[in-house]
């Protein structure tokens, strides 16, 4: 690494420790503040807020990532352009282009550092935090209905249903496949309706398939009208955060797509949204400091700080650009590849464009 490398990098890793501190410490509050009176009221331990907070502190470091990079970039990059500094390493030999690679670097290592927390650590500790949240927040009322649910039991089931109702037990749409020991489908439900009972649970209105190891239906179906299954799975498997595709690993999800597809379910758009999500979202942090970088950089006449808020507006306008991909690939408006990586690209084709015109 060069030394002009090695010194822009110095100046960005502090501020963007200590930008990501500020939003952890503002996001905490916020939500302190939002239960305070539940905290009060039902005397929770100070240790159990405290444990609470901690479960919740990953998340917002993965989410607020993006924002944070962004600011720091933006002053760094401002800070180089004020005190001259870019316009000796003009002078110097060094381009625009090559003067922003210590930026790429840096979001790309905190790009890496964001995938791994959030496929190793957030699974784990937002399905602790969303427990808790229940459970010690009793004052807040639980949904009825959750959308697309799936669950997998010991014995190597897939249980996926379109609607659960958890105020009488009841899942709509509910297939069930089964797996042998070595992972290959051999015998697939369908149900219209299903009940959990003390006895198991109860299908209705529904069909049974045999498949063949190549994943193709054999014999002929056979149709019935009730059909109690003895199978160690309950209402509570499919409430619990850790079957919800977003506290899913990315290779959970992988496989749980796979099952999906092999059972003939084509409703898995949630599953591979947030599958897609949880690639994609690391990568902002890349585009972030590229956008930061050029904003911050491009010839301002009104003073330095209107570089700072050029970066800053589109930085913001990118981000509401990915929510917005998300929300299309969720409803299904375009295919979830598309919606969800045409922002990226499209960010990245805006901020070449700029940085030709700029050069």
């Amino acid at each position: 690494m060069r030394i002009l490398d090695r010194y822009t990098t110095k100046q960005l890793f502090p501020v963007w420790v200590w930008c990501m501190l500020v939003f952890v410490f503002i996001s905490l509050l916020i939500d302190l503040f939002g239960h305070l009176e539940e905290i009060l009221q039902y005397r929770i331990p100070l240790a159990t807020v405290a444990q609470y907070y901690l479960t919740f502190t990953p998340l917002v470091i993965v989410r607020a990532s993006p924002l944070a990079l962004l600011l720091s970039c933006a002053f760094v990059a401002m800070r180089l352009v004020r005190y001259q500094e870019l316009l000796a390493m003009h002078a110097g030999g060094v381009s625009l282009v090559r003067a922003g690679v210590p930026f790429v670097l840096v979001g790309w290592f905190v790009s890496l550092f964001v995938f791994a927390l959030n496929d190793r650590v957030v699974p784990q500790t937002a399905a602790a935090y969303e427990q808790m949240r229940y459970e010690l927040f009793r004052g807040r009322q639980q949904p009825h209905l959750l959308e697309s649910v799936a669950t997998l039991d010991r014995d190597n089931r897939l249980y996926h249903a379109r609607q659960f109702h958890l105020d009488r037990n009841e899942l709509t749409d509910l297939s069930i496949l089964e797996h042998d020991v070595r992972n290959q489908p051999t015998r697939s439900y369908y149900a219209r309706q299903a009940f959990f009972t003390p006895h198991g649970l109860l299908l209705i209105s529904g069909t049974i398939y045999r498949i063949s190891p190549k994943g193709l239906l054999t014999g002929e179906p056979v149709p019935f009208v009730e059909r109690l299954l003895n199978f160690p799975v309950t209402p509570t498997s499919f409430r619990q955060s850790d079957s919800q595709p977003e506290t899913m690993r990315v290779g959970q999800l992988r496989r749980l797509i796979a099952h999906l597809k092999a059972n003939h379910i084509t409703n898995i758009r949630r599953y591979a949204t947030e599958l897609t999500a949880k690639l994609t979202l690391p990568f902002m942090n890349v585009v972030m400091c590229v956008i930061a970088f050029i904003g911050a950089t491009r010839r301002q006449r009104r003073g330095h700080l209107r570089g700072l808020g050029t970066s800053l507006g589109w930085g913001v306008l990118y981000y509401l650009g990915v929510a917005a991909g998300q929300g299309v690939a969720k409803e299904g408006f375009l295919p979830v590849v598309v919606a969800m990586w045409a922002p990226h690209l499209i960010a990245l084709g805006l901020c070449w464009r700029a940085l030709r015109q700029h050069a």
